[in-house]
């Protein structure tokens, strides 16, 4: 029955991993116009600044939180009852540890934001998979789950893979400072990130994952809203109205994947453990690739073809732990 749940779990995480993928996908186009499958024009809503990308991170963080009550409808219907447990004080602990959650997400967006305004958002990407490492060591001091040389060859050979995927331009950043802030940018994210996936295994052992991801992802509605509405240097909001209706259908779709990627991982990470769920998210920027090259017709280099065979192995090699040993402590 363990190894069933493991397995089970791993499967949540592989699509949560395609959707966390699809996500910075749909961001590009609303940005920039793209073909897709080369025939369907569409994007371009929006120009690229700080406060158009602080408005589309509140719009999918509003749709995510508004969609939550129709999955407890049909995946967990006690959803409503859980919520109202916690807020009558009778789960403090799990309520504090999803608000902590919803913070660091909110954090590693954020910087990874800062990061992709200083230097190329390849080299932000490399930074930031720091946080496989940073979540196995997370887990094996707070919890005893020392890393074993299966996993920590499956963790080494995605985040290989996923950095061979990237493109990074030649050109590093225009000036020191610049790519100081950057580097620093991706490093504090992949540090929130890892603490979002430490809190989110510690917090759904208490909590169901429908409702922990609820006051989740309201925390992160809550952070957003306030990046938004503080008057910060160069967050003006600059829309076309005419582009209203298009830009709704957008946030809808980014809303949906913030939804649907961040529950898949609560479920995940729930079954199959933390070190597992980080591993399988770490293959995000090479699935990014993939469906860029099939979406918007990004085409792959041989290094790139070479890196998702790699990626593909690593996942394998995950998937496949599960049936080879027989020590379940994670």
């Amino acid at each position: 029955m363990r190894l069933s749940y493991i397995q089970s779990g791993l499967w949540w995480l592989m699509l949560a991993a395609v959707q966390l993928a699809l996500f910075p996908l749909f961001v590009e186009m609303m940005f920039q116009e793209q073909f897709i499958f080369g025939t369907i024009e569409w994007g371009g809503l929006l120009p690229q600044t700080p406060g158009n990308w602080q408005l589309i991170f509140w719009i999918q963080a509003l749709v995510s939180v508004a969609g939550i009550p129709m999955l407890g409808k049909f995946y967990y219907p006690q959803m409503g009852e859980d919520l109202k447990k916690i807020f009558r004080g009778e789960n403090t602990k799990g309520l504090k540890i999803a608000i902590l959650s919803g913070f660091s997400l909110f954090v590693a967006w954020e910087a990874i934001a800062i990061g992709c305004w200083q230097i190329p958002p390849g080299v932000v990407v490399g930074f930031f998979l720091i946080y496989p490492i940073l979540t196995t060591l997370g887990a094996w001091k707070f919890w005893g789950y020392r890393p074993h040389q299966t996993r920590i060859t499956a963790m080494t050979i995605v985040t290989i893979g996923s950095l061979f995927a990237l493109k990074v331009p030649a050109m590093f950043a225009a000036t020191p400072i610049q790519g100081f802030l950057g580097i620093l940018a991706a490093i504090v994210g992949g540090i929130a990130f890892a603490s979002y996936l430490l809190l989110t295994y510690r917090g759904t052992r208490s909590l169901h994952p429908l409702p922990f991801s609820a006051i989740a992802l309201a925390t992160l509605l809550g952070f957003a809203s306030l990046s938004l509405i503080l008057p910060l240097p160069g967050t003006v909001i600059s829309m076309p109205l005419s582009e209203l209706p298009r830009l709704i259908v957008g946030s809808l779709i980014l809303g949906s994947l913030t939804l649907v990627g961040y529950s898949f991982t609560a479920y995940g990470i729930l079954l199959a453990g933390v070190t597992r769920g980080a591993i399988a998210i770490a293959s995000v920027p090479a699935l990014f690739v993939l469906f860029g090259s099939i979406l918007i017709q990004d085409l792959l280099d041989l290094k790139q073809i070479f890196a998702l065979v790699i990626v593909i192995l690593g996942l394998l090699v995950l998937i496949t732990e599960p049936m080879v040993r027989q020590d379940w402590y994670d």
